[in-house]
């Protein structure tokens, strides 16, 4: 008799294992502690990345879910030695406990290995449980990390692992493709959906990139679950926007943006995007609830201005305030509370600036070579400024390429701020950008 099953086969998550094996195999010590983080942000609420900070280190914790007191160690070295690996479970044990103390309830000792562990690993593990009663201390595998992965969302597992096979997106653009595909990847465009504070509806951005067709899965930024500061936003942002380039690179890609997000979140993505590939980046028009451009409003005025640039060099400005007023004007008096009076402010304004002003993509790139000259601008005309306060009332799709033009290499450190009417100060320093 033939056995039977309810259960059907899924070709995606069969694939998804074996990139999952490819990547374990594959993946070195950072590229592995990497892939855990990725799952682990994805898997629960309020998972921390740990990086090394100056003299302290990573106090012996490679990420944590702070909350429930729950500390990882990643280990995935390219040859397992029995008494290495030892040594270092007993380290980084004895000074997880020393750093972390009573919040500290279980220390979870996460391996990557080709062909399991060695038999003293184990006993180890427990017998280190005994020197420390209270505290649950476990080994986590590469296996037991993809029984989470397979748990995980389709959407979840993409952007860890990649699309499966059928995506154009995996295909190198050589000349041995059909015509159909070539055509598409030099003319087709990855989504990114950020939709931080409220839901992006993907078939409305599909409907607004018409003719130019999207290809593979959209990359969707969204805060992580729990309570996120500003800094995991942009890391978690920073981790997902890093893999997508890297994935793509081989597709010079494209990108096509929506964005409903806080300020800084839109302006820190066009920062990891840079003007080194090419972004179309979509507004959402409130009248209308389309992210489709108004085509009868083809012919719009930008009217932009630039005031506050000195005439000579000053050597001796070491703090310069630049304030983009597009949809509100932005009052002198709320950011100087919380920069102080400085001698260099910039701003750049619209004759009438409104929540409705921007209307059509061309605002978009006039307003990107406007702000890039203005940071050239301060370049040459404060030359040892070392930040520059960044206040922003607009679009985020100019949000989006004010980030593309600020090049780390070339400019300051870019201080943004979040605002808050209902706050007093109204501007709160947020994110710092190079």
């Amino acid at each position: 008799m033939i056995a039977t099953t309810t259960e059907r086969y899924d070709p995606v998550t069969f694939i998804h294992w074996l990139y999952w094996r490819l990547r374990c195999l594959e993946a070195s010590p950072v590229e592995f502690q990497r892939l855990f983080e990725n799952v682990a942000v994805r898997a629960k609420n309020e998972f921390v990345r740990v990086r090394p900070y100056g003299n302290i280190g990573d106090r012996k914790c490679d990420g944590l879910y702070y909350g429930k007191g729950i500390a990882y160690q990643v280990f995935s070295p390219d040859a397992m030695k029995q008494a290495k690996t030892l040594t270092k479970i007993e380290e980084d044990l004895s000074g997880a406990v020393r750093h972390w103390r009573g919040d500290l309830k279980s220390w979870v000792f996460v391996y990557n290995t080709r062909q399991g562990l060695a038999p003293d690993i184990p006993r180890l593990l427990k017998m280190e449980g005994k020197k420390y009663p209270g505290l649950d201390i476990r080994p986590l595998g590469d296996d037991d990390l993809w029984k989470i992965v397979r748990n995980l969302s389709v959407q979840d597992r993409t952007e860890i692992l990649g699309p499966p096979p059928g995506y154009e997106m995996l295909f190198p653009l050589t000349s041995s493709l059909p015509k159909e595909i070539r055509d598409r990847l030099r003319t087709g465009r990855f989504i990114i959906v950020q939709d931080i504070l409220s839901p992006i509806n993907l078939l409305d951005a599909v409907r607004a990139l018409k003719p130019i067709k999207p290809f593979a899965p959209p990359l969707f930024l969204r805060k992580p679950s729990g309570n996120a500061s500003w800094k995991m936003m942009a890391e978690h942002q920073r981790s997902l926007v890093e893999e997508a380039i890297a994935r793509s690179k081989e597709q010079l890609p494209r990108f096509a943006v929506f964005s409903i997000s806080p300020i800084p979140m839109a302006i820190h993505l066009g920062y990891l995007l840079s003007d080194r590939v090419e972004v179309m980046p979509f507004q959402f028009d409130r009248d209308r609830k389309t992210w489709c451009w108004d085509e009868e409003k083809k012919k719009c005025d930008s009217g932009f201005s630039v005031r506050g640039l000195p005439r000579t060099p000053n050597p001796s400005l070491v703090e310069v305030a630049i304030r983009i007023s597009l949809s509100d004007r932005i009052c002198p008096r709320e950011t100087d509370t919380v920069t102080g009076r400085l001698p260099m402010v910039v701003d750049i304004e619209v004759d009438n600036p409104d929540v409705m002003w921007l209307v059509h993509p061309k605002q978009i790139s006039e307003f990107m070579r406007i702000f890039r000259n203005a940071l050239r601008d301060i370049r040459r005309l404060a030359p040892n400024c070392a930040r520059i306060h960044l206040f922003y009332a607009g679009p985020t799709g100019c949000a989006i390429v004010a980030g593309q033009a600020i090049n780390p290499r070339m400019n300051p450190s870019i201080q943004l701020y979040e605002y808050n009417r209902r706050k007093t100060p109204r501007y709160k320093p947020v994110l710092t950008l190079g």
